[in-house]
């Protein structure tokens, strides 16, 4: 905004819209604020958390005062988060500033691909060196982080299937009724707000599950196709966030502590697929060796050509053997989910090329 020149009267326009500009930096410095607090990890005491809610109720005053001065334009008004179970029917969110609490969310084909968008099915699908399919990974893939009120704070991984829209597991983002999602990545540069708009009916061990976010500011720098199988003793590499090695990540260490420009670095394994099962219900599961641990829950095993091959999603720990087994749900039960949510995630038939 330009200024005016001193020892002039500003423009009435100025003056106008002066203490709304003043306002919107408030509410800037209050969700940095609500946000410090909200990502450290555990609950925290009880006069943290009645600090926080302090904050939410002075930032929802300072929201509706914002809101009158504003046009009526829906342009203008900031994204908010609605979560929406399968069973459950619309309407706002409770516990949430109004701002942060809208209504039933908008189809899940914004900003996904076109449903019409045809398969690769042509010729081979090229294979990556590694550098490159890190690039890929840590395009496409991000953290996710979930505020759920008195149970703490959640953290798993997600991957994007278009510019907007990530698959992550269920049981990342149910921490509570109304969890607050936010999701990151060296790649997107900041911290953003995203809204679940889809969930499987249960996060039970073995069956279907998924969620679907919309992230709500900005488009990632990649997606991911998915490839329809695996097969045994193939190759697969596991990108994610697991929270054994992101603790000690001095970036982690500052996200959550404030500085919403820092991101831990993409943790990426390689191994190899074992077995393909039907779990319960006949849901299509694969067992692999690439190392997964408590925070890969819902990111991507792909292929050396890097398509999503399965979603990680839980471990079968034997202590009487030391035995530890990585299972993640395989893509054509990602794209059954996809699809069924409205939206489209690009399947790549192609065999992998070897490696040169």
């Amino acid at each position: 905004m330009n200024q005016p020149v001193s020892g002039s009267p500003a423009p009435a326009g100025l003056r106008r819209w002066a203490w709304p500009v003043a306002i919107v930096l408030a509410l800037l410095l209050l969700a940095l604020a609500v946000w410090w607090w909200t990502s450290r990890l555990g609950g925290g005491s009880t006069e943290q958390r009645e600090q926080l809610r302090a904050l939410l109720d002075k930032q929802q005053t300072l929201e509706a005062e914002l809101a009158q001065a504003k046009p009526a334009n829906p342009a203008d008004c900031p994204p908010g988060q609605s979560l929406k179970p399968l069973a459950a029917g619309p309407g706002a969110a409770p516990g949430l500033p109004p701002a942060a609490a809208s209504g039933p969310a908008g189809p899940a084909s914004q900003g996904a691909p076109a449903a019409s968008e045809p398969a690769r099915t042509a010729g081979l699908a090229p294979a990556l060196d590694d550098a490159a399919l890190a690039h890929r990974l840590e395009q496409a893939t991000a953290i996710v982080l979930v505020d759920g009120g008195q149970q703490g704070t959640g953290m798993g991984t997600g991957f994007f299937i278009s510019p907007t829209l990530i698959v992550t597991n269920r049981h990342v983002v149910e921490a509570s009724a109304t969890p607050r999602v936010f999701v990151g990545s060296k790649a997107l540069g900041t911290l953003r707000r995203a809204t679940v708009i889809k969930l499987t009916r249960n996060a039970d061990i073995g069956n279907p599950d998924f969620a679907l976010l919309r992230m709500e500011d900005g488009t990632s720098a990649g997606a991911l196709d998915l490839a329809p199988e695996a097969a045994k003793l193939s190759g697969v590499v596991a990108a994610g966030y697991p929270a054994v090695v992101v603790q000690n990540d001095v970036n982690f260490q500052k996200l959550v502590k404030g500085d919403l420009s820092a991101a831990p670095d993409l943790n990426l394994t390689k191994g190899s697929v074992q077995s393909l099962q039907p779990g319960p219900g006949g849901t299509p599961l694969m067992v692999h060796t690439a190392s997964i641990a408590k925070g890969n829950s819902g990111g991507p095993l792909v292929d050396g050509c890097g398509r999503v091959v399965g979603v990680n999603t839980f471990i079968n720990v034997d202590q009487s053997q030391s035995a530890k087994i990585n299972y993640a749900i395989r893509s054509p039960a990602v794209a059954e989910f996809v699809q069924a949510a409205g939206a489209a995630a690009r399947m790549d038939t192609r065999s992998c090329a070897a490696k040169g």
